[in-house]
């Protein structure tokens, strides 16, 4: 039985939350519900969860400064946030997993069966480390090329400054990222995964099967149909329905 235990600073949040694990969730047992995170930081002490719903935003201390305090984490974090964009775009690069309000039943399953496979991999302290970086404040976040990516691979997480990815290539089910030095990366993900992700960091999907960062471009030519001339040399061709949008973009950089 896998232990959970949810902080929240709206009793209504972790009632419904707590609710959904009992209907759905048979595997997974609360052992704790707290809606002042100083009390929740307190009981992870003491109860040692395998696995800890954590509201993003809360009164006192929010869940990033929460998960700062631990001594340490041997446990699954799943961050929960109700409208932050940017906060959701920075869990998704950091390869944490996160749940937006209102919860569903089948995200919820879903979530909490990966942090069941994720705990055979223990990664959580580099992530919260890239999260961290990506968040920086939750008032007054702002998008850096400095900040890094988590990208997922056969022997578990690789963690790779946005600034050194050139462009992401489409391949089916699969995307593979090319880098201004070193080897390209082939991803298990689709292309549109990264997609809204990256878009706050200076990347632009510019045609189906691409998305490039727009730091890395040097020329765009409006021959053959349009294409970009990127810092390696490569060319990559763009889509008509997005050349304005490209244009403007590259225009306030």
């Amino acid at each position: 039985m896998m232990k959970a235990m949810l902080i929240d600073d709206e009793p209504s949040n972790l009632e419904f939350v707590s609710s959904l694990i009992s209907m759905y969730c048979p595997t997974v047992s609360v052992v704790g519900c707290y809606t002042d995170p100083f009390e929740g930081l307190d009981a992870i002490l003491k109860a040692r969860p395998d696995v800890l719903l954590l509201d993003i935003e809360m009164p006192g201390m929010t869940g990033l400064e929460l998960v700062r305090r631990l001594p340490s984490i041997d446990f699954e974090v799943i961050f929960i946030t109700a409208h932050n964009q940017y906060a959701l775009n920075a869990i998704k690069l950091s390869a944490l997993d996160f749940l937006l309000k209102p919860v569903s039943p089948s995200e919820l399953e879903e979530a909490l069966a990966k942090a069941a496979q994720k705990m055979k991999d223990k990664k959580t302290m580099e992530q919260l480390s890239v999260l961290a970086g990506l968040l920086n404040r939750q008032d007054e976040l702002k998008p850096s090329q400095q900040h890094k990516i988590a990208l997922p691979t056969s022997d578990g997480l690789t963690y790779l400054e946005m600034s050194s990815i050139i462009r992401i290539e489409a391949e089916q089910n699969y995307c593979q990222f090319i880098f201004q030095n070193g080897k390209p990366l082939v991803i298990s993900k689709n292309i549109g995964m990264y997609e809204e992700s990256l878009d706050t960091y200076g990347f632009m999907r510019i045609h189906r099967s691409r998305i490039v960062n727009l730091h890395h471009v040097t020329e765009y030519i409006r021959h053959d149909g349009g294409y970009l001339r990127m810092k390696d040399g490569s060319r990559v061709d763009v889509s008509s329905s997005k050349k304005e949008e490209l244009l403007r973009r590259l225009a306030q950089l």
